[in-house]
């Protein structure tokens, strides 16, 4: 069962996606396929990526975090949620396995 604060994150989780999931459709539907390479696409994780990181580097509230990184650029992008949770792994002292 989630306490209050978790069904909070979730809420702006959720709120955050939705925002993200427009902003990904009205950036990328405005820019036109160059050579069968789907640059709307590019475009919104190229931004998405570097909005991602320049955040990653400041400090933020969790709810912010929540909000901002995975709720938008998680919903913008199909990195950004990857990216987070790859660092957040990586300064909880986990190591990282290919095989």
């Amino acid at each position: 069962m989630l306490s209050l604060s978790g069904l909070g994150n979730l809420f702006l989780i959720g709120a955050g996606g939705f925002i993200g999931a427009c902003l990904r459709y009205t950036v990328s539907s405005r820019i036109p396929k160059v050579k069968n390479i789907p640059a709307g696409t590019l475009t919104v994780n190229l931004l998405g990526t570097i909005v991602h990181s320049l955040l990653t580097f400041s400090s933020q509230s969790e709810s912010m975090v929540y909000l901002v990184n995975i709720g938008i650029l998680g919903s913008f992008t199909t990195f950004s949620t990857f990216t987070y949770e790859t660092l957040k792994l990586l300064e909880e002292g986990h190591n990282l396995s290919f095989s």
